[in-house]
């Protein structure tokens, strides 16, 4: 299975689910749900989300929870 982290800038993915270790609370508090599409913009350290209007940056330890599979254009 392939995580948030493994995704290259410019790549659109679709998340398909979550490390089950971690609260899903803890995914909600960042507005990341299954089946959200979002595209990678930059990872110079923290992988660097974009979806629809807002963009997040999320740590590299916390995006090898998160897991994708390939995603339509948004």
């Amino acid at each position: 299975m392939r995580t948030l982290f493994e995704v290259k800038s410019g790549e659109t993915v679709k998340i398909t689910g979550f490390d089950p270790e971690i609260p899903r609370a803890t995914f909600t508090r960042f507005a990341l749900f299954e089946g959200q599409v979002v595209k990678c913009l930059a990872k110079p350290g923290p992988v660097v989300i974009k979806e629809k209007f807002q963009t997040i940056a999320i740590g590299k330890e916390f995006s090898k929870k998160i897991y994708v599979s390939k995603g339509r254009m948004l």
